[in-house]
């Protein structure tokens, strides 16, 4: 059947589709968090996809997932911290660092994702 996808013999994707469609969900995820900065709602709809899809891809990819992961619950944290010290004013500098930190991460992991390069460091807590 013309335009379908060819499937192996145990029904599942060859190892190309496969990674390309892994690749297709992180730059997704990368995206939801560009918008995210802005609407916030779009930032989780991003980490649910990354802990979903995380295990079935490529390592490369995979390293991808965990930084955006990682980037959702470090800017979580770093958010919390800054609402409860808003009253402190400081809480302000915390709110700011979170929003750099993610478009920061967020770029860099678009920029690497372009190049079809893994995350050096999925773990870091800071710009990886």
């Amino acid at each position: 059947m013309a335009g379908s996808v060819p499937r192996t013999s145990g029904g599942t994707l060859p190892p190309n589709d496969t990674e390309r469609r892994a690749r297709t969900l992180v730059l997704a995820v990368y995206i939801l968090y560009g918008v995210g900065l802005v609407t916030g709602l779009a930032f989780v709809v991003g980490v649910v996809i990354a802990h979903l899809k995380r295990d079935e891809a490529p390592p490369w990819l995979r390293t991808h997932f965990t930084f955006q992961i990682r980037t959702f619950w470090i800017s979580l944290l770093w958010g919390v911290v800054g609402v409860l010290t808003t009253w402190l004013l400081v809480g302000f500098l915390f709110l700011a660092w979170s929003f750099v930190f993610v478009l920061v991460r967020t770029v860099k992991g678009f920029l690497r994702l372009n190049d079809g390069l893994p995350i050096a460091d999925p773990q870091s807590w800071t710009f990886g």
